[in-house]
């Protein structure tokens, strides 16, 4: 038996862009869990069998659309936050990247959602949600 190859948490990271030219990406500090999902919006059509109008139909799927979304949730990293809070009142797009080993993703996503949560007793935390705004695509 061979074993599988895996990936640690460090391996597997979200990088904003500076802006700057050129572009600088860095993961900032306090994220303990994270994210990438990717979707495809489909429409579909009810494709009868022409032998029998009766029988069950299969539906035939057509991909109109792609996105992606990342996420991320941790502690709020004092020196870090400012990074997330100026973004999403910014209302603009960023570049981003996502990492996970040896293969990178990159493109533009827009901070859609920040909630900031405490509990006593305990550190305060964050969750944040990034939605693709264009392609976001395999680095080569």
């Amino acid at each position: 038996m061979t074993q599988a190859s895996t990936l640690k948490f460090s391996q597997f990271l979200i990088k904003l862009g500076s802006g700057a030219s050129p572009e600088v990406f860095a993961a900032p500090c306090g994220l303990n869990s994270r994210g990438f999902s990717r979707t495809a919006a489909t429409n579909d059509t009810n494709v009868p069998d022409c032998d029998d109008p009766e029988a069950a139909s299969w539906l035939e799927r057509d991909v109109v659309s792609l996105s992606g979304q990342m996420s991320g949730s941790g502690v709020v990293a004092d020196e870090d936050f400012d990074v997330w809070n100026t973004w999403f009142e910014s209302a603009t797009s960023r570049t981003v990247q996502v990492t996970l080993g040896t293969r990178t993703w990159q493109g533009k996503a827009i901070l859609s959602k920040l909630d900031i949560t405490g509990q006593r007793g305990q550190r305060v935390t964050f969750t944040a949600t990034l939605d693709s705004d264009g392609e976001i695509s395999l680095q080569a």
